[in-house]
């Protein structure tokens, strides 16, 4: 997608991985399953990674 429609899906999707990777994350710590729990963090921190650097591209 090009434009600013593209930039907005792409960042909305960054969005939706950290939010639902942060719920998850917290609902499987909660339940006692460490290791899919340390699954989805590293999808939150990597969703993280990934609003960072869109806001970056427009700020410079």
């Amino acid at each position: 997608m090009e434009g600013r429609h593209g930039n907005l899906v792409e960042s909305g999707a960054y969005w939706l991985l950290y939010v639902v990777s942060v719920s998850g994350a917290l609902l499987h710590w909660r339940l006692g399953n460490e290791g899919l729990a340390a699954v989805c963090a590293a999808a939150a921190v990597s969703g993280a990674l990934l609003i960072g650097r869109g806001y970056r591209g427009i700020a410079a």
